[in-house]
């Protein structure tokens, strides 16, 4: 049977199901879940339709949860631990119909048709991003500063790529070879051009530890890892993959567990440890989830050899976590993707 098929009911049985799944294997089927939120908005947007305003409520929190994980986790439904451009493309624009003025979900789209040399369609998506971002109800989806000095720059540079090629273009006409027509001096042009993408390189990521966040180039950052401090731990989102560093040890880790594992290094203390509550960002997590999902992120890193550093206490009723402080850190991921749980 087909998940249209189904009542809502029973579509609510599978939702359980996975999460009970994500308890026992410590990932999510995110590509299940979303087909599943689909369908049940499918239903709940028919019976609002047919003005069973009782629903209303169950409408709204089934788009949060389904815009959050198109949004959120695009980029790593094809496989547990690696990202898929085309796969994020389908689903942030599937993102937009559900949240049309979805300013970062607009962004995202713009970064990735720009890296496809697709300024067209760059220029449409970052100026909605733009525009949308002053006025989105949800902080969530809102830029931050480098993100919107960014989508400036990237509306320059496809403005600017754009002019190159339909000049290149021009000149190759047959009657421009037979006319005068205006020559037009564009090499200050592209010396903005290149100056404005060596900007963007150059921040393309950031750098975070205790004592901030500052901004560097990938190839900081792979040089960082390529010659890393000792007893140092480096946790790295990569265009592809997310890694965690230690002492020569490597371990790769779901996106899940890189978010969570930056949220215990960055705001977790022993006074103020992290509960399931601070990763309750569309739905709340049920207690023996969020406590088998840290243990596994312990034992992951432990079995490739990093030392014990997320400790466990009680806080406010509830399991905490948080990091021991032991060894100094950097967190590296880029700019144009913030990850989650800061």
């Amino acid at each position: 049977m087909s998940l249209r098929d189904k009542t809502i009911e029973e579509l609510e049985e599978i939702e359980e199901e996975l999460n009970e799944q994500e308890e026992e294997h410590g990932f999510s089927n995110y590509s299940m879940k979303i087909e599943v939120y689909k369908e049940m908005y499918r239903k709940l947007s028919q019976l609002v339709r047919s003005r069973n305003e009782d629903v209303q409520s169950s409408l709204d929190y089934v788009k949060r949860k389904l815009i959050y994980c198109l949004i959120h986790y695009g980029t790593y439904l094809k496989t547990e631990y690696q990202k898929d451009d085309y796969l994020a493309t389908r689903c942030l624009e599937e993102a937009l119909k559900y949240d049309k003025t979805n300013p970062l979900a607009a962004y995202r789209l713009g970064f990735l048709s720009y890296k496809f040399n697709d300024y067209t369609k760059a220029i449409q998506y970052f100026r909605n991003a733009l525009d949308n971002d002053h006025y989105h109800k949800q902080h969530l989806y809102q830029l931050n500063e480098q993100q919107q000095l960014n989508a400036h720059l990237y509306l320059t540079n496809c403005a600017l790529h754009i002019a190159k090629e339909t000049y290149e273009k021009m000149n190759q006409l047959p009657l421009a070879k037979m006319q005068e027509i205006p020559k037009q001096e564009l090499s200050p042009l592209f010396s903005s051009l290149i100056e404005n993408e060596q900007y963007l390189m150059r921040h393309a990521f950031y750098k975070v530890n205790k004592e901030g966040r500052t901004t560097c180039s990938k190839a900081e950052c792979e040089k960082l890892i390529s010659r890393p401090p000792h007893d140092t731990l480096l946790v790295y989102f990569s265009d592809r993959t997310i890694m965690a560093f230690f002492n020569g040890k490597e371990a790769s880790l779901t996106q899940d567990q890189g978010n969570m594992l930056s949220y215990f290094l960055l705001n977790s203390s022993e006074a103020v440890p992290a509960t399931r509550h601070d990763f309750s960002v569309v739905d709340t997590i049920i207690p023996n989830t969020y406590i088998t999902n840290v243990g596994r992120l312990r034992r992951k890193l432990m079995q490739q050899g990093f030392p014990s550093m997320i400790q466990t206490k009680r806080y406010h009723n509830e399991t905490g976590y948080y990091y021991d402080g032991t060894y100094p850190f950097y967190i590296m991921y880029r700019s144009d993707e913030e990850i989650e749980y800061r």
